[in-house]
C-alpha cells in the first residue's frame, strides 16, 4: 500500500514534494501512513521553507551562481588550486563504476567506526549502471587516475539535489572538493540565474560532519531556515488516528529529542537520525 506523496525511507514516511513546497499531511492525520509498504515508524516533514527568522531546522542551499572573485585570496587560491590538479569532467556512472567503489570504499575508511557504512560491492555496480544522474568525475592530472566523484539529481523542476560527494582522502591535500564543487556550479550557473536552486540536504546530524559548513564558506551556500514536523507511530492508537509515542518507539527509531514534540506537530531542537532523504551529502 502506499499513500500519495509520500514514500518509505530507513524507517520514516517522508514527503516527494520540493523543499519549496509543503505536502498534504492527510495520509498522517488519517493514520493511513502507518499502514504503508514498510510500515515507518514516523513520518517527517518541513514547513515554512526559508521563512526569513533563524529556526533549529533547516536547509543548506545555493541560490545564485558562484563568483570567485567575492571569496578572500586565501580562499580563492585553495579553489584555484584544486582545477589545477584535476580534470572535473561529467562522466557516466555506468563506465567508472569500480572506479566509483573504490572511491566509495576509501571515503568510508576515514569514518569513525561508530557509524562507518560497509558497501555492498554488487549492489553499488547494480545502482550505478542504473545511474540517470548528473556524476562529475575529478581525474588527477599527473596520473589520469579519477579520485573523486559528484552526484546531483533533478526530481523537482526548480530544484537540484546535490545528493553524493566523495573522495579518496589521499587527494584532499590537493584540493579535490573544491574543485568538484567548482565544477558543478559552472555547469548549474545558467540555471541559478533563472532561478533555480542547488540543495545539500536538511541539517546535517546523524554524523560528525563540516562539509555543510565548507560549502557556506567557501561557495557561498547558506541556510535556508524552515520548521521541522515529526509525528510517531503509537503502540495503538486511538480511533485510526495518528498519534505521538515519545516513549518507546522514538527510541526504536532513532529520534531522540532534545526540543518539544506537541502531537503530530512541531520538532525543532531535536537530534534526529532516521528518516533523513537522499539528496543530503553523507
Amino acid at each position: 500500500m502506499k499513500a500519495d506523496g509520500w514514500i518509505y525511507y530507513n524507517r520514516a514516511a517522508l514527503p516527494t514534494v520540493s523543499p519549496k513546497d509543503e505536502p498534504d499531511t492527510a495520509p498522517v492525520r488519517s493514520g493511513e501512513i502507518w499502514k504503508t509498504d514498510g510500515h515507518p515508524l514516523l513520518a517527517r516533514w518541513t514547513t515554512e521553507f526559508d521563512c526569513g527568522c533563524e529556526t533549529e531546522w533547516w536547509y543548506v542551499v545555493k541560490d545564485t551562481p558562484f563568483d570567485i572573485a567575492q571569496l578572500k585570496a586565501k580562499r580563492r587560491y585553495e579553489i584555484n588550486k584544486g582545477s589545477r590538479f584535476f580534470d572535473v569532467r561529467r562522466i557516466s556512472a555506468g563506465d567508472y563504476k569500480n572506479e566509483l567503489y573504490l572511491i566509495q570504499v576509501a571515503a568510508f575508511s576515514v569514518y569513525p567506526k561508530k557509524y562507518r557504512p560497509s558497501v555492498d560491492k554488487a549492489g553499488f555496480f547494480a545502482e550505478m549502471e542504473s545511474c540517470e544522474d548528473v556524476v562529475f568525475g575529478a581525474f588527477f592530472r599527473e596520473t589520469g587516475r579519477l579520485a573523486g566523484y559528484a552526484r546531483l539529481s533533478q526530481s523537482w523542476a526548480d530544484v537540484v539535489s546535490f545528493s553524493v560527494l566523495k573522495t579518496d582522502p589521499e587527494y584532499e591535500k590537493y584540493a579535490v572538493n573544491a574543485a568538484l564543487v567548482e565544477k558543478l556550479l559552472s555547469h548549474y550557473a545558467d540555471f541559478l540565474s533563472a532561478g533555480g536552486l542547488i540543495c545539500d540536504g536538511e541539517r546535517s546530524i546523524s554524523h560528525e560532519t563540516h562539509f555543510q559548513d565548507y560549502l557556506e564558506k567557501y561557495f557561498g551556500f547558506r541556510k535556508a531556515y524552515c520548521r521541522l514536523h515529526v509525528c510517531l507511530q503509537s503502540e495503538d492508537p486511538v480511533g485510526g488516528e495518528a498519534a505521538v509515542s515519545v516513549q518507546g518507539t522514538a527510541r526504536t527509531a532513532g529520534l531522540h529529542s532534545g526540543g518539544t514534540s506537541d502531537q503530530c506537530g512541531d520538532q525543532n531542537g531535536g537530534n534526529l537520525q532516521t528518516g533523513s532523504p537522499p539528496g543530503g551529502l553523507r
